[in-house]
């Protein structure tokens, strides 16, 4: 599975209907978008300007049909007219660790 993972961060004074019609959109492109496994859109719980959106694909192939599909342009015309900031990171769960093996299950405590 190749996972994306974006944080749109609104300004303050954004109107709510704008951001939720925002929201919507992002809601709609699974039906648009055969590639899309699935979509979560979830409004940050410690930052309230934050919604973070969570896709799903089969492959990163999949992944590179979904930027190439015409539905997904609109989003990211919308995205920049509305949103103050926008992150985005990519998780691929089928590529190999790179971590060595034993590492695996080693605790992060000692990495902080």
């Amino acid at each position: 599975m190749f996972y994306q993972l974006v944080s749109f961060t609104f300004p303050e004074d954004i109107r709510n209907e704008a951001r939720s019609s925002f929201e919507d959109a992002l809601r709609a492109l699974p039906g648009k978008i055969p590639e899309l496994e699935e979509v979560r859109v979830i409004r940050a719980y410690d930052d309230l300007n934050v919604t973070g959106y969570v896709s799903v694909f089969d492959s990163e192939d999949g992944y590179q049909r979904y930027l190439e599909h015409p539905d997904h342009a609109p989003i990211g015309v919308l995205a920049e007219s509305v949103c103050s900031d926008i992150r985005r990171l990519l998780l691929d769960d089928d590529r190999p660790s790179i971590l060595a093996p034993g590492q695996q299950q080693d605790p992060l405590s000692h990495l902080a």
